[in-house]
């Protein structure tokens, strides 16, 4: 794609024609992960295709833990990070957000066991692993208030540093269930020959985001060319490349820039 005058015109001059450094986690597939040594999946994609209206380059860094991305961009290591982050209260405390679409958390256990997983109460008393740094902690925080006010045991949670360390928990038996997007979860189970079954039960979807140093300049900008992406039809083509059109934004009206924790839903 070319340049697009009127996104290009809101790029702070700080950063033409120098190159931004994006982070990215590399072992979230199909979000991002890492393909014969390349970044590739819906993040490396939008990453490309914003850079391109936005006329200038982004270098994507590879990240193998997720829970130092936000200190990264906190510290200015890194100007943007598009890595599929949750909208979270917490981390708006922190850091802006470019939105790009709403997603659930999913929920595995392994092949023979015989728990099944329909609602969030379903989950009390069983241990589940989860990626160390992401809001899924937050919502079996949240989960277990139900498992309280049922009268059944807690949640036990599990967090590990990688998706492969979070997979391994489950299917060596460490733990019982374990949970992520549910598109990762889906992709995972149906293209990685994991010998995990797929429950019903999916948790409220969250707004997954871009993410950018607390009152970036670059925010503008990057909702913009989100927004230009959105409305020419590149964002959808991405999303069905990699499976997941169905949590496609209907509108480029839709792309929110948030820079305030009451925005987080």
């Amino acid at each position: 794609m070319k340049p697009v005058d009127s996104v290009v015109a809101l790029v702070p001059d700080e950063y033409k024609g120098k190159s931004i450094t994006n982070a990215i986690y590399n072992d979230f597939p199909p979000e991002e992960f890492l393909q014969n040594g390349k970044l590739v999946g819906i993040q490396p994609d939008f990453a490309q295709a914003i850079s391109e209206v936005m006329g200038v380059k982004f270098t994507n860094q590879s990240v193998g833990n997720f829970d130092s991305l936000i200190p990264g961009i906190v510290s200015s290591r890194y100007q943007t990070s598009t890595a599929d982050f949750g909208v979270t209260k917490d981390r708006l405390k922190q850091i802006d957000f470019v939105t790009q679409f709403p997603i659930g958390t999913g929920f595995a256990v392994k092949e023979g066991t015989n728990i099944k997983i329909n609602k969030a109460t379903d989950l009390c008393g069983h241990s589940v692993s989860v990626v160390a740094g992401t809001y899924y902690i937050d919502q079996l925080k949240d989960a277990n208030k139900d498992c309280a006010a049922a009268g059944l045991k807690d949640i036990t949670l599990k967090t590990y540093p990688t998706d492969g360390a979070r997979v391994l928990a489950v299917t060596n038996g460490r733990v019982e269930i374990t949970g992520t997007n549910e598109d990762t979860m889906a992709y995972a189970i149906a293209s990685q020959n994991v010998p995990l079954v797929l429950q019903k039960f999916v948790y409220e979807p969250v707004e997954q985001a871009i993410v950018l140093p607390k009152g970036s300049k670059l925010g503008p900008a990057v909702q913009a060319a989100m927004k230009e992406i959105v409305d020419n039809g590149t964002y959808v083509k991405i999303l069905k490349k990699w499976g997941v059109e169905h949590v496609a934004y209907d509108s480029p009206d839709q792309v929110k820039l948030l820079t305030d924790p009451s925005q987080a839903s």
